[in-house]
């Protein structure tokens, strides 16, 4: 505890290489841990808000380390995916037994913001986030008598930076630039906009009465990893760390350096030296180099053209060799030797496949649901695989599913949804594979 200096709220002492800030509102609802400064933010300009990284680039470091891959923004897309499906309304209760009983709620309201092109838009755009980031920062746009929120805009979370915390440890702001880390906040193209706790426990009456003057809000949401305070780590992040997705992208480019640079040859054909002499005889000995060259060239040729083709698989080939008129000898003969392909041999194949699974494993995806099938590994790519690893997976949509209603939940509490309707609750239908003995092939889940 050495290092922790209590000071007045908004103060800021030096200690260090770093800048403390420290509160005394810790009993408030949404209240924040102290909030470490470091110097270099000042000098980059970060007086207004908490960058996102040590240089206020993470996202867009994390963007470009992913297009590296051929598997992360696939794999990504395909989780997004299934939580961006079209949402409905149901009100839930619950038989005897615990069982869920479901009534889809046929309200006109509802279903008209549901089907909204701005909810659908939101809805791609913000799953998207989830699984890149884990962080998403909606906009919410009042009615002009502020009774309703009538929008729900996405705003790419790469291009979100939260404002500093006020003295109760919360953040007002969220400021808006597609230009981080080369923007500051009190750039004219930067847009601040008003941001809601989550954890107030009148929020809905707050941001109805709070700031008449304001009609638009940034509600956010995550998933929650440990020690991350403002900006959540995505749980993938780990495969960047590790060195694994470095080896993933050294692969090809080692691939691509051998074709571009090795010499294919096909079979090496050593001719002996007292050849060319039994062949030419005495006009051997009086050509020139290039004469000579010639000659070996047209004879390569020559065996090329009666060797290379589909057409002459199979053909038999003869060669010629006798004895030393010195000292009875066999004369050396022809040999013709295949060269080993080393392409061919499958060379840093299981490099690439261990690295692979180490990515599918940090993705937080069975290997199978994306088609990796590896003997050494264990991993199979069957039908029923596919089904359970799916069955599986869903099951721990739930929460990400959560970060994503979070934001909709609270318009149906400020709309007067959830007083007109208690037991409403948005469900995502999924699609499940069966077997086939079942009589079809998929069946709709909510």
């Amino acid at each position: 505890m050495s290092n922790l200096i209590i000071v007045e709220p908004d103060a800021y002492l030096l200690k260090d290489s770093q800048v403390f800030l420290q509160t005394e509102d810790f009993a408030s609802p949404g209240a924040r841990p102290t909030q470490v400064i470091d110097k270099t933010e000042r000098d980059h300009g970060y007086v207004d808000i908490v960058p996102w990284g040590a240089a206020n680039n993470f996202p867009q470091r994390v963007l470009v380390d992913g297009e590296r891959s051929t598997i992360i923004p696939t794999a990504l897309k395909w989780q997004a995916n299934l939580i961006s499906k079209p949402v409905l309304p149901f009100l839930v209760d619950y038989d005897d037994n615990g069982n869920e009983v479901l009534q889809h709620c046929k309200d006109p309201e509802i279903s008209t913001f549901l089907d909204s092109r701005h909810f659908r838009r939101y809805q791609r755009e913000s799953a998207n986030d989830i699984f890149w980031f884990l962080n998403i920062f909606p906009e919410l746009i009042l009615s002009k008598d502020r009774k309703k929120i009538t929008h729900i805009h996405p705003n790419e979370a790469a291009h979100c930076r939260w404002s500093k915390q006020n003295a109760s440890g919360t953040c007002d702001f969220v400021y808006i630039n597609a230009n981080w880390p080369d923007a500051s906040a009190g750039d004219p193209e930067t847009i601040k906009i008003r941001s809601l706790d989550p954890y107030h426990y009148d929020l809905v009456d707050w941001a109805r009465e709070a700031n008449t003057s304001t009609y638009k809000y940034i509600f956010p949401s995550s998933y929650p990893t440990p020690g991350k305070t403002f900006y959540q780590l995505a749980h993938w992040n780990g495969i960047r760390r590790s060195g694994w997705l470095d080896v993933l992208a050294s692969v090809p480019k080692l691939k691509k350096s051998l074709f571009e640079n090795q010499m294919t040859i096909k079979y090496h054909i050593k001719i002996p030296r007292e050849f060319w002499e039994n062949e030419y005889g005495a006009e051997w000995q009086k050509w020139s180099a290039d004469q000579r060259d010639a000659a070996r060239t047209a004879l390569i040729s020559k065996l090329n053209n009666r060797l290379i083709g589909v057409e002459k698989s199979g053909i038999t080939l003869a060669t010629e060799f006798g004895t030393s008129s010195i000292d009875g000898k066999t004369i050396e003969a022809w040999e013709i030797e295949a060269v080993p392909d080393k392409l061919k041999d499958g060379q840093y194949l299981a490099d690439n496949m261990e690295a692979t699974a180490h990515l599918l494993y940090a993705l937080g995806l069975d290997p199978t649901l994306v088609g990796f099938a590896s003997k050494e590994m264990g991993s199979r790519s069957g039908g029923s695989d596919k089904r359970e690893s799916l069955l599986i997976y869903l099951s721990q949509l739930e929460p990400y599913r959560d970060v994503l209603f979070e934001p909709l939940n609270f318009i149906a509490e400020f709309n007067g949804w959830i007083k007109k309707y208690p037991k409403l609750k948005f469900r995502i239908p999924q699609t499940l594979l069966t077997t086939l003995d079942t009589g079809a092939s998929t069946k709709e889940v909510a």
